[in-house]
């Protein structure tokens, strides 16, 4: 059986066969390091990332990846400093000025024609109008500042999710004197649907029914969020014909930026994409994933170490067999091959039984308490999922240092002299 054995595979990986199951503890060592290191590389990134990816999809989709608004007058608004600009303007520029100087709320009018403009953009999928203002929302006795979302309910699902975070009422179904709460503002206001608000503003008053409910999962999102038509917060905010806002959805989120800067000479208006609304958040994942790689060239280091001390003490106790080896003949690159082969192997088997403990590690994590605690943000934390990015990392981490790892201890086998080695 055994020659048989010796027929079908390379000699070489026969004899780290035989050394590997002759040097068990050696060997159970070495992938006890590199699983150990291959589920703390996969572990300790997924339940960060997870979160971090939860996010970012909920950023994403709860709001317009891009958001054009007309900026706030930033024109001197004392008669003298407007007197002095007019000097030096044309008639027409003085109507602007003189315009400007009267109210610091700049809308968007022509926004119908605009939003034609932008669905032609390149990259341009869905564009939406909307009104955004604070409010003060009073139901009885309780009272809460709010901000209030104008919109067209049939648009605003194209370029958000706001209609999959509706737990309540039918958005597309709401009518002029309808709104939608956000779910924590509900229960702070101890409102539920089919119950009366008010809301206040420096235009005036007037008294809503809610007919639905909005739970996004970002708990100070729910805690201020008040939906409603837009033609009703065009009313309720004396905006006649205008808008606040116009939200845009575009292929690659990642070019945000630069197509929001794109969009802003164009048209010269304000442009704010949702990387630069989360830009702190988004250093803090790059300062995170700089913070994972020292680690995780930490845990490589270590297990590569332990694979280099523990081969060369193997060929320390074996120096009799391999000198057997070389005096019958077998080149130097074949004994190179024999350890490296045998670093390799038990690698693999480290790299299984790391990625074993890291979905028992995963699992454990999303069954305790911590899990299904909020976050600072007040935001729940997602069920933690392996990492795909890391997971491939560790393996060719793993891979890449028992190579190496490997090396010194099979150059030092392979240039053992044979006669030394059998007179040990």
């Amino acid at each position: 059986m055994a020659s048989k054995f010796i027929d079908i595979l390379p000699i070489e990986l026969y004899i780290a066969s035989r050394y590997v199951s002759a040097n068990l503890k050696q060997s159970l060592i070495i992938m006890l390091a590199v699983g150990i290191g291959v589920a703390l590389i996969v572990f300790i990134p997924s339940i960060n990332l997870s979160f971090f990816q939860y996010f970012l999809d909920k950023t994403v989709q709860n709001a317009p990846h891009i958001t054009l608004t007309r900026e706030l007058d930033t024109m001197p608004r004392t008669r003298q400093a407007v007197e002095a600009v007019l000097q030096q303007e044309s008639p027409k520029a003085q109507l602007l000025f003189s315009d400007q100087t009267n109210t610091r709320r700049r809308n968007i009018s022509a926004y119908k024609r605009l939003m034609a403009e932008l669905g032609r953009f390149p990259g341009v999928t869905a564009v939406a109008p909307s009104v955004r203002e604070q409010v003060i929302i009073v139901k009885g006795s309780q009272n809460r500042t709010a901000s209030l979302q104008g919109i067209v309910p049939s648009l605003e699902i194209a370029v958000s999710s706001l209609q999959s975070d509706v737990i309540e009422g039918n958005l597309e179904a709401m009518g002029p004197n309808d709104v939608f709460l956000g779910s924590a503002l509900a229960d702070e206001l101890n409102a539920g649907v089919g119950d009366r608000i008010q809301l206040i503003t420096p235009y005036g008053s007037r008294s809503y029914k809610v007919s639905g409910l909005i739970k996004t999962g970002v708990y100070q999102s729910d805690l201020s969020t008040i939906v409603q038509p837009l033609e009703s917060a065009q009313k309720l905010l004396s905006l006649e014909n205008q808008v606040t806002n116009i939200g845009v959805k575009i292929t690659d989120i990642y070019q945000a930026e630069n197509t929001a800067r794109i969009l802003s000479n164009l048209y010269q208006l304000k442009a704010r994409s949702w990387m630069e609304d989360n830009k702190i958040f988004l250093d803090q994942i790059g300062n995170f994933r700089v913070i994972i790689a020292v680690i995780n060239f930490l845990i490589v280091f270590a297990a590569a170490t332990s694979i280099t001390s523990i081969l060369i003490m193997v060929v320390a106790s074996k120096s009799k067999e391999i000198g057997i080896l070389k005096a019958m003949g077998t080149a130097p690159n074949a004994i190179m091959r024999l350890f490296i082969i045998q670093g390799i192997g038990l690698s693999v088997l480290g790299i299984v039984a790391g990625f074993i403990g890291a979905y028992g590690l995963i699992t454990l994590y999303n069954l305790s308490p911590m899990a299904k605690s909020e976050t600072i943000l007040g935001i729940q934390r997602p069920p933690t999922v392996m990492n795909t990015e890391f997971a491939i990392l560790a393996i060719i981490y793993a891979l890449i240092s028992s190579i190496l790892a490997s090396l010194f201890p099979a150059w030092r086998a392979s240039r053992l002299d044979p006669v030394e080695a059998i007179n040990q």
